[in-house]
């Protein structure tokens, strides 16, 4: 059942899945260098990475239709993206970049409008940018970074209306037409559903009231302080462009002219590339270690270099180390010396109360809010007692932001979404006993290491628990190094559970994340903690025993290696 070969969808089958199959280590490793070989068997990939099927069959579209010689290309769902992608690709390749920008615009009649002078036509635009094979790389590389890109259903119901065009069949285009007008209005109202569970989940998590003193007046407004994105990249992203909006605006105001700081800091390792958007936009100070020796070194940093930065990026806990920073004493710092804190809270989903010493918390709605791993989504959430949240809801309501989740992904996702408190429970129960019955026992012993908020370090543990919800628990995440990569690689080939890229599902799945993520860099990663025999593993719903079964019978296998070499 768990068997899918390297670059299918997985699970097998599953329409619109996000995940990919990465069944043996050395296909991992294959993919991380991008062997030809290898590559050439992936049928689809994660979406942010590599087009899924319904998105390479509009590719292929614009190719045909607007492709100059051996282009190649990436939709994107606005003009306003596509200009942007563009206008990146000139900076990096110069003024001469052959790239170029092609639109395609469907209009849709809503004629199921109850009045006719309320009739609103349904506007679809794709833009895509098409480029030569030596800057496609760089078209890859924004659409990646910036999040927003054709989702797949889009792509679906776009070749859908092109097909019907195509044979000039006024039938099949009114059936497409009639399912997506259906579907935008229903669309529109699974996005309000969705904004008000998030806030639901945040103010009463699991129905328990908050006792932190700091969520007094923290009322939040869902239509107002809540904003949908189609990724957790894309509400990264976007809040890097909000605190350039805030920077302009504020210096406008007061008079200083176009003398603008663009730096921001990064705390603890992240998720990959959360520091390469802060780079690649911008100037990033990294603290690479999150824990109280970089509190000591950004308060150094701002206290004595005289410098400023805008915001610090932070997650709680961070992917793939599970550290918790110390969110009080990040709080008294952007305080003192006047940056924003922007939490990516994805891991720790509903477990962990951060709000109150966030300005803006970013979420990866593809993960554990929607669980089944067939669509992808983001979320923004703005503190109403942040000194930046004027200035946000400017933002938010100017054209500088788009609404571009897709209505059919916000449909799928609502749906998916109405169990997430209970999901979350079941996953955090199935992890716990999987790592004290199976994992924690091993540490040091077949083991090198195991990542997890209860024992990554007491400094972490402590942090974890000073924001813990009543009821939550420590998240369905966690990594487990090993001494060296023939013991790596013996567990992870011989570990009978889905594996591949994301995380938060409800299917277990693992990935040498590492060597996924910093395959190019493993010596500038290590000294992070970020060990190249780390195997990363999303605990999901499955039968416990089962899960104990599985992964105690893979360390067997680790264990009868060692006595033959011994």
């Amino acid at each position: 059942m768990t068997d899918i070969e390297f670059g299918q969808a997985l699970p097998r089958d599953l329409d619109y899945a996000v995940s990919f199959g990465i069944p043996t280590w050395d296909s991992a490793i294959g993919y991380a260098e991008k062997i030809p070989e290898v590559i050439s068997r992936m049928a689809t990939g994660y979406p942010r990475y590599f087009p899924q099927p319904a998105v390479q069959s509009l590719c292929a579209y614009f190719i045909k239709t607007y492709g100059r010689h051996a282009e190649n290309c990436r939709p994107f769902p606005s003009v306003k993206l596509g200009l942007k992608c563009l206008e990146f690709v000139k900076s990096v390749a110069g003024s001469e970049s052959k790239a170029h920008l092609e639109v395609k615009t469907v209009i849709i009649k809503n004629h199921a409008a109850e009045e006719p002078e309320r009739q609103a036509d349904l506007v679809i635009t794709i833009a895509a940018v098409l480029a030569p094979e030596d800057e496609f790389e760089i078209v890859k590389e924004y659409w990646k970074l910036r999040g927003e890109c054709v989702s797949s259903r889009l792509a679906q119901s776009f070749n859908q209306l092109l097909d019907a065009a195509h044979r000039g069949s006024s039938l099949a285009r009114h059936e497409v037409e009639a399912k997506l007008v259906a579907a935008m209005k229903e669309g529109e109202g699974a996005k309000n559903v969705i904004k008000r569970r998030i806030v639901e989940n945040r103010s009463s998590p699991f129905d328990s009231e908050k006792k932190n003193a700091n969520w007094k007046g923290l009322d939040l407004i869902p239509e107002e302080d809540v904003h949908l994105v189609s990724s957790g990249m894309s509400a990264i992203s976007t809040a890097r462009d909000l605190l350039t909006f805030w920077e302009e605006k504020k210096n406008s105001n007061e008079g200083k002219g176009s003398l603008l700081c663009d730096t921001v800091g990064i705390f603890g390792f992240p998720f990959k590339d959360t520091q390469v958007i802060m780079t690649k936009f911008g100037k990033c100070k990294f603290f690479g270690f999150g824990d109280s020796r970089d509190i000591t070194e950004l308060q150094k940093f701002l206290g004595t270099s005289k410098q400023r930065i805008l915001a610090v990026f932070v997650e709680t806990p961070s992917n793939p180390l599970l550290n918790m920073p110390n969110l009080k004493d990040l709080r008294r710092l952007a305080d003192q010396y006047g940056f924003f804190i922007i939490i990516d809270d994805t891991i720790g989903g509903i477990n962990v109360d951060i709000l109150p010493y966030a300005d803006i918390v970013c979420t990866s709605l593809t993960k554990l809010f929607n669980g089944a791993s067939n669509v992808m989504g983001g979320s923004i959430v703005l503190n109403p007692k942040s000194s930046i949240y004027p200035y946000a809801r400017e933002y938010f309501k100017s054209a500088d932001f788009e609404d571009l989740l897709w209505c059919e992904d916000a449909v799928v996702l609502e749906r998916n979404s109405r169990d997430f408190e209970n999901r979350t429970l079941h996953a955090n129960a199935n992890t716990e006993k999987l790592l004290n019955e199976v994992l924690i026992p091993e540490q040091g012993k077949l083991c090198k290491k195991v990542y997890y908020p209860t024992v990554t370090s007491e400094e972490t543990f402590r942090n974890y628990e000073s924001v813990r919800n009543e009821r939550g628990g420590y998240g369905c995440l966690f990594s487990v190094a090993f001494y060296n990569e023939g013991d790596a690689k013996a567990f992870y080939d011989s570990l009978k559970v889905f594996k591949g890229p994301s995380n938060g599902t409800n299917f277990t799945l693992a990935c040498p994340y590492v060597h996924l993520a910093h395959h190019s860099e493993l010596e500038a990663v290590s000294k992070f903690g970020a060990d190249p025999n780390i195997i990363r593993v999303s605990v999901g719903l499955e039968d416990t025993q089962w899960l104990l079964e599985v992964f105690s019978n893979a360390l067997d296998v680790v264990r009868g290696r060692n006595f033959q070499h011994s």
